[in-house]
């Protein structure tokens, strides 16, 4: 909403709205992209999961039709049968999660009858369990022993189980100790198959010079700006790392990183199309993006 834009603006914030939306886009379209290649090069099973870590209000399953509409693609001429399953793993704070399954059947209750999308709707998707959630207390709860004993999920430590993963963690890192992410990652790669992807994000280390007396002279303005804000809020950012340390990082916890992006990258492809092109002063470049391999 442009009120919210001039808001951020008149505190210097001007392009928060447009990373976020960057980070978004990407993600939206990892999930997509992951999703295609796990179908296309399955070829004894085409069976995968979405497992949405952190979830909070992420709405991916349910405004995400290719997710689903991927499983009868036939573009290929293959071995792609509507026998194929997928499923949506949220996983998330017992609290959060309650207040988020409300809401979304609240919406139910909003939603039209329409007989060309019947397999797409809230309603579907939730009773069907095609989307799924699971409470998760991250301190006191082990990820591992929840996850394995939900009825969706699918796990590598079954044998004649060849179904590939999808693993986002979007907006985490920076909240959390390194152990703690590190500690998250295991459990995953623990239960997951080779080949599974990983879409992760991450705080550039350079940017938490922003609240010293002499930031990097890298850091635009902006970035500066909200680094500032967010050390006085109620959730301060603790945790960065420089590109080549997250890599060193993921292969330590079982992930080959092939790509590590920022909001630059993105800024013609993403928001100059739409004429939100981004100057240099403009862009705040504080997360970085990357897809890994599960190894």
């Amino acid at each position: 909403p442009k009120c919210i834009q001039w808001m951020y603006r008149v505190f210097g914030l001007g392009g928060l709205i447009e990373m976020i939306s960057v980070r978004t886009r990407w993600l939206d379209d990892q999930v997509i992209k992951a999703r295609r290649e796990l179908l296309h090069h399955q070829k004894e099973c085409k069976n995968g999961q979405l497992i949405i870590l952190g979830a909070g209000y992420d709405t991916r399953g349910f405004r995400l039709l290719d997710l689903w509409n991927g499983s009868n693609d036939s573009s290929d001429n293959d071995t792609t049968t509507a026998s194929s399953t997928f499923h949506v793993i949220e996983v998330d704070q017992p609290e959060v999660q309650e207040k988020k399954v409300k809401n979304m059947q609240w919406l139910m209750t909003k939603e039209t009858n329409d007989s060309n999308n019947s397999n797409h709707t809230i309603a579907h998707l939730m009773e069907s369990k095609q989307v799924s959630f699971l409470p998760v207390n991250f301190v006191t709860d082990n990820l591992q022993e929840k996850l394995t004993s939900h009825e969706q999920f699918s796990s590598s430590s079954d044998k004649q189980n060849t179904t590939l993963s999808i693993i986002t963690m979007e907006g985490v890192t920076q909240y959390i100790p390194k152990e703690s992410t590190a500690d998250t990652l295991k459990k995953m790669h623990n239960i997951v198959s080779v080949g599974s992807t990983l879409l992760i994000t991450y705080v550039d280390q350079d940017c938490f010079g922003a609240t010293t007396s002499t930031p990097p002279s890298s850091l635009s303005v902006k970035t500066q700006n909200m680094m500032q804000l967010v050390s006085k809020v109620g959730e301060p950012w603790i945790t960065g790392f420089t590109p080549g340390h997250f890599a060193s990082f993921l292969q330590q916890c079982g992930y080959q990183v092939q790509s590590d992006t920022t909001l630059s990258d993105y800024n013609e492809e993403y928001l100059g199309v739409v004429g939100r092109k981004l100057s240099e002063e403009e862009m705040i470049c504080a997360e970085r993006f990357v897809v890994a391999n599960v190894i």
